[in-house]
């Protein structure tokens, strides 16, 4: 199958290398300039769970991408570049080609199916994780299973195909009659860690057993399952709360908006808790703790970003240009 990675880093070059190293021709999309430059000169490393893979396949930055007439295009940019992406997958999907999407947080499949049409949109959720070593390479960390299906909940054989596809490159697939289900169940997992992790600088375990933040993190389920309930969602695992509690306390890993944050990245809180506090301002369900927990990111986020690539600030400085604030 010819297949487009669109966001090449840790979870995209995952499925894009081992499904390269199957046997498929798969292209690389990605805005990281050095990452792309690293494939197309020494090829895509590939370590951890798959053992140690190189493999050689074509790597472009968006504005560089071909036309190429893809049957698939998996979508694995961060929920903020959503969009962008989009207009990438327009490019390089055939006629009848389809997207799939494989992000974290809620909202990126409405974004895909406004663009592409909800025909052309396939909705994936993945236990899996890994990390960036450097340009090139990625390191894949955990394995577990990727669940695929139609936005509608219908058994295609497009569906099928893709199932047999991931199968192939070694990821145990299920098809799902209700995918978006299990999207929601991951995002409450998602919103129950990963801003706890940036904010602190904690890993799972640490926070599993530190016990304010343990505390903490169960009123930000309370809320999370308050908004699901309204919904009239049903979620697959029906003890989500444990499940949670479980993998804090025995994983030391970093998630992903922790990996962000500390390399200055802009986070996905948007996608995560900030889009759990729009759902329940919708609802009239109150978020006290994800709207604080998102604020605080933010401004996490904005303090990281300045130390790492802003000149040191003059505080007297602005201590004497401060005036007084516009309202008063």
């Amino acid at each position: 199958m010819q297949i487009c990675v669109i966001g090449a880093g840790a979870m995209g070059a995952t499925y894009g290398g081992r499904l390269a190293h199957s046997g498929n021709k798969v292209v690389f999309v990605d805005e990281w300039a050095e990452h792309v430059d690293a494939i197309n000169r020494d090829g895509l490393r590939l370590t951890g769970i798959p053992g140690d893979i190189r493999l050689r396949s074509p790597a472009y930055l968006p504005h560089d991408a071909p036309k190429l007439a893809c049957e698939l295009a998996i979508v694995t940019v961060d929920s903020n570049n959503t969009g962008a992406a989009a207009q990438t997958a327009k490019q390089v999907l055939g006629d009848n080609g389809a997207a799939m999407t494989i992000q974290n947080g809620i909202g990126n499949v409405e974004t895909l199916a406004g663009a592409l049409g909800m025909e052309s949109v396939l909705v994936c959720s993945t236990m899996c994780s890994a990390i960036p070593i450097g340009p090139g390479h990625i390191d894949q960390t955990h394995q577990n299973k990727t669940t695929i299906g139609e936005i509608d909940g219908s058994d295609t054989d497009r569906i099928r195909r893709v199932q047999i596809l991931l199968e192939s490159a070694g990821f145990e697939t299920e098809a799902s009659s209700d995918v978006m289900a299990v999207i929601w169940n991951k995002f409450v997992l998602n919103v129950a860690i990963n801003a706890l992790c940036a904010v602190t600088g904690m890993r799972l375990g640490e926070l599993a057993r530190h016990k304010e933040m343990d505390e903490f993190q169960d009123q930000i389920i309370d809320e999370a399952l308050a908004v699901v309930a309204a919904k009239g969602i049903t979620l697959p695992d029906t003890e989500v709360r444990k499940t949670i509690k479980k993998h804090c306390w025995a994983k030391f890993s970093k998630p992903s908006m922790l990996q962000h944050m500390e390399r200055g990245r802009r986070t996905e809180i948007y996608a995560l808790n900030g889009a759990l506090v729009r759902e329940g301002r919708t609802l009239g369900i109150p978020t006290p703790y994800n709207e604080a927990l998102a604020a605080l990111t933010k401004g996490r986020e904005f303090a990281v970003g300045r130390a790492l690539f802003e000149p040191e600030t003059d505080y007297e400085m602005l201590e004497r240009n401060a005036g007084t604030r516009p309202q008063e």
